[in-house]
């Protein structure tokens, strides 16, 4: 807070630097949001991706392990 001689510059002063004070928080809160939105999805994109890739690697070895049992199935009948 500064002090003038005129109270009105006083007045008007207090009231800039109030508004100037909220106009950097709300933009300051804007970026901090924004970088933690990307940060959270970045990690739930590779959290998904993990995920995904194993979901993956057990529907291939449930069906490698079914044709197999099919082909020793096959093999013990001729």
């Amino acid at each position: 807070m500064m002090n003038f001689t005129n109270p009105l510059k006083t007045k008007l002063f207090d009231k800039l630097e109030d508004q100037l004070y909220w106009q950097l928080d709300a933009q300051l809160h804007c970026q901090l949001t924004t970088q933690l939105y990307q940060q959270l999805d970045g990690q739930l994109t590779n959290q998904l991706y993990i995920e995904l890739g194993r979901q993956l690697h057990i529907q291939l070895y449930r069906q490698l392990d079914n044709q197999l049992y099919n082909e020793l199935y096959k093999s013990t009948q001729n």
